[in-house]
Parts: structure tokens; C-alpha cells; sequence
């Protein structure tokens, strides 16, 4: 019988940090996390291979691990500068919940809800176009909804949106533009 050891990284969202990733190797310690699992990878090491005598470079695979997670950040901040653009309310701030430096909260208005989202100082390139405002801004106020409230909002909208446009006016809301009903409300 094959003797395998199992690596396996958990990623989960968080309001108060932009993610929390654990890894662990053989015996899976179960941990109170009180955040949504938004991403799991798992890789099996047959320990009977003659190859895997040496343990795996870890501090590789940790390395690997963070580069998928920043391409991920990089992919989402790429999504939320398309819906600054798309919201004339939009406004950007610097985080004062996070102690590392350069990082900013961008607050948007979709469907009548706030929706934000932490922005890492190596994606701020891409949100040049929103506007900055002072700490002391009202628009740039956290109004307390959960990650959860704020993807419910979305879907929520995504939903109305559909309904009051229709996919028979898609094309009118590309390059920026709007139909009269998606531009209605």
C-alpha cells in the first residue's frame, strides 16, 4: 500500500484582511477561521517513490502559493478599475486598517449599495483614473457591509440589470455606453 502525504492550501476572504492562506502538510489541523473558503489546492507526494526521500522545497512551493494569490488580487483589481470607470461616484482612499503602507480602499455605488474593496499597493497603477479623496471624505466611509452583503448587492443588481435590459441591448454597454433602461435608476 502506497503511504502518501498530502499538501494542502486553503485560501479564505476576509473584511478585515485581504486573505488568509494556510498550508498544511500530512495531517490536516482543522483551525476556526471565520471567513468564506474562496480557494483550495492540493497537491499528493507518494512517499514510497525513491524520489521523494528529499522533503520539498517549501519555501518554493510557499513562493509559488503567493504568486498565484497575487495573480489573483492582480486579476480581481483589474475587475473592480472596470467598475470604477463605470461608476461616476467612485472614489479611492488610503487604508487606515492596514498597517503596511500604500494600501487604499476603493468605494463604489452599485445598485444603491456601497461595495469596497482593499486595493495592494502594487496594484494601484490601475486605479489612477478614480478619484482620490482625504480620510475626513464621507464618500470614502466604510457603511459596515460584509463581504457577503456586498456580493449579495451585486448579484442582486446583476439580476435587475438583466431583467430591466434584456441581452437584446448588450451591445449598447460596451465601450461605456448605456441603453436607456440600463441607464434608468
Amino acid at each position: 500500500m502506497t503511504d502518501t502525504r498530502i499538501s494542502l492550501t486553503l485560501t479564505f476572504a476576509s473584511d478585515d484582511k485581504p486573505a488568509i492562506v494556510a498550508t498544511r502538510v500530512g495531517e490536516v489541523v482543522a483551525a476556526e477561521v471565520a471567513a468564506p473558503l474562496v480557494g483550495m489546492h492540493w497537491t499528493a507526494f507518494d512517499l514510497d517513490e525513491d524520489d521523494t526521500t528529499e522533503e520539498p522545497d517549501w519555501e518554493a512551493v510557499a513562493k509559488e502559493r503567493e504568486a498565484e494569490r497575487d495573480g489573483a488580487y492582480r486579476e480581481r483589481a483589474h475587475l473592480v478599475a472596470l467598475l470604477a470607470v463605470l461608476d461616476p461616484s467612485a472614489v479611492i482612499t488610503y487604508a487606515t486598517d492596514i498597517e503596511e503602507p500604500g494600501w487604499q480602499i476603493v468605494y463604489l455605488n452599485i445598485g444603491g449599495h456601497q461595495a469596497s474593496w482593499h486595493i495592494s499597493p502594487r496594484d494601484a497603477d490601475l486605479f489612477q483614473h478614480v478619484e482620490r479623496v482625504e480620510n475626513d471624505d464621507p464618500r470614502g466611509h466604510w457603511d459596515g457591509h460584509t463581504t457577503e452583503e456586498k456580493y449579495a448587492a451585486i448579484a442582486g443588481h446583476t439580476v435587475e440589470l438583466m431583467e430591466r435590459c434584456g441581452p437584446e441591448c448588450s451591445e449598447m454597454h460596451r465601450g461605456g455606453f448605456r441603453c436607456k433602461a440600463g441607464s434608468a435608476g
